[in-house]
């Protein structure tokens, strides 16, 4: 994916007309920042650096992780960007392909500024990533990182899928072949600070699974709430699990790209599936037009124009949930303390989004 650029005028925001927003509505922001590349400890400033004009309809994002303190940091293809609770733009800058920070996905936050991320294609390291220095440490490996194949194939640390963070250790969902045509896949605790790891939960997929994301294999996405329970979004189902790994809840479902991602108390967002009919309302509300335009075409994902994914979006709170008709197929989410930001789209259409649900989800 290409690096954020200076888009111009074309896309400076427009004033619009403030749309109603009734108190049962979510609220969907597109939010702006500066193109403008910032002097960050460790990076160098690389030439090109923009005029500093505020965008909000760009190139699309493939993680965003909370800062802790409201904000947001995005990440895609070596652009990073740190957005404050406010809007204001902290951070923007670009590293070269062949750095370390280039290669840093999936990643979840620690703190403020201390990142976990995986690292690496052929043997994935957790690393901890310190975004004050970019500096990076990896986590200790334990001597025994195998599977527990019945036919003595020990793949080891094959594949990370993604990964979640509480209380001091990574929640990690590991793959493991099972030739021809099975993947085992298993989420792992592991400490952070010596390496141990302890297995909570395995299930099977088949590498069919997914085939759009193909020649990936097939994505699962992972997070936690406060009370650590754990929330798995997988091609063929959205699980919820206890701190121990025993199952909560398991619910069927038929998807490319899964995502999860939980606010604290537990209230979840997923995409997976096709969109289901509903009476939630979402407004659009600020933006720029091709920013407005871009989130509107996400009300229906069955448009064409939605190359990569399409799945629908719904919201579980405890045993309830609903579907939710808008913004389909993200590529990343998460709860940044009053609102979820998404990151959807691509090249030319890639829009953050702040998702601000109603004071009342029960409306």
């Amino acid at each position: 994916m290409a690096k954020l650029l200076p888009l111009g005028a074309a896309v400076l925001l427009l004033a619009g007309c403030a749309p109603q927003v009734a108190a049962e509505d979510w609220k969907l922001e597109p939010i702006a920042f500066e193109t403008r590349l910032h002097e960050h400890p460790g990076v160098p400033l690389q030439p090109g650096s923009g005029i500093g004009e505020r965008v909000d309809h760009a190139f699309g994002m493939s993680r965003v992780i909370a800062d802790g303190a409201g904000g947001f940091w995005a990440f895609s293809s070596g652009s990073w960007l740190h957005v404050g609770a406010g809007g204001e733009t902290l951070a923007r800058f670009n590293v070269d392909h062949d750095d370390p920070l280039a290669d840093v996905a999936p990643m979840t936050a620690l703190s403020g500024t201390e990142f976990i991320a995986v690292r690496g294609d052929d043997s994935p390291l957790l690393t901890m990533l310190d975004t004050a220095t970019m500096t990076t440490r990896d986590v200790p490996v334990a001597e025994s990182i195998g599977g527990d194949d019945p036919d003595g194939i020990d793949f080891g640390d094959f594949a990370f899928a993604d990964v979640a963070a509480h209380e001091g250790a990574a929640l990690v969902v590991r793959y493991q072949p099972r030739p021809p045509e099975y993947l085992d896949w298993e989420v792992i605790r592991i400490d952070l600070a010596d390496g141990e790891r302890s297995t909570l939960y395995s299930r099977s997929l088949t590498v069919s699974d997914a085939e759009a994301a193909s020649p990936g294999l097939p994505p699962i996405d992972i997070d936690v709430d406060e009370a650590g329970l754990i929330y798995l979004a997988t091609p063929s189902a959205r699980i919820v699990l206890n701190p121990d790994g025993s199952e909560r809840s398991v619910d069927p479902q038929t998807a490319d790209f899964p995502r999860v991602a939980v606010r604290p108390d537990g209230v979840a967002l997923w995409w997976g599936g096709e969109s289901e009919p509903g009476s939630v309302h979402g407004v659009v509300v600020g933006g720029s037009a091709e920013a407005r335009a871009a989130i509107e075409r996400r009300e229906a994902c069955d448009d064409p124009y939605l190359l990569r994914s399409r799945e629908g979006l719904r919201m579980t709170a405890g045993d309830t949930g609903h579907p939710l008709p808008f913004l389909c197929g993200a590529n990343s989410a998460v709860w940044t303390g009053s609102s979820w930001v998404v990151a959807t789209g691509g090249e030319g259409d890639g829009v953050l989004v702040r998702l601000t649900p109603p004071a009342d989800l029960d409306n």
